[in-house]
């Protein structure tokens, strides 16, 4: 009768790659949605119309959750500029929440005239933002599995 005598070498590292390899990964993507989130924020302040600059001071992004980024516009008008509204005149004497008037504005765009200015078209700002960063997220991801791919594989036996 013959007999085998076989030895696993690495069975260890194997195992401890298998576990650690989803958190890290998971951990990594994390930070990259965060830096893509980032990216936009900055993006969408740069092209937010600048009235007074509210509106571009309201642009935050947070956390909710572990894997769960946010961006959000805090401006009650952000979603007008955004996606625009029905047009309508506004009167030059009318106010505006940053305390100036319409004939500021007006006056400030060289549109003076009649005292009338049509409101109501859009002025996207998020989804240009979005639309720049978005074909940089592949890459942006497939570094995050390799990272964390990387960093499993040094763990090593613990």
């Amino acid at each position: 009768m013959v007999s085998f005598n076989v030895q696993l070498i690495g069975v260890e590292q194997c195992k401890h790659l298998l576990i650690t390899l989803p958190k890290n990964v998971e951990k990594e993507v994390d930070k990259t949605e965060g830096k893509f989130i980032s990216f936009v924020k900055k993006s969408a302040k740069l092209r937010a119309p600048r009235f007074s600059g509210q509106l571009a001071e309201s642009i935050v992004s947070q956390q909710v959750s572990f894997g769960t980024w946010e961006l959000t516009v805090e401006s009650p008008y952000g979603w007008f500029q955004e996606h625009g509204w029905n047009a309508r005149f506004l009167p030059a004497f009318f106010g505006s929440r940053s305390g100036y008037l319409i004939s500021d504005w007006m006056q400030a765009k060289g549109k003076e005239g009649s005292g009338i200015m049509p409101s109501g078209a859009p002025h996207a700002f998020i989804t240009p933002a979005f639309e720049s960063g978005i074909s940089h997220l592949p890459s942006m991801l497939q570094e995050a599995v390799y990272t964390g791919a990387k960093k499993s594989a040094k763990g090593g036996v613990k």
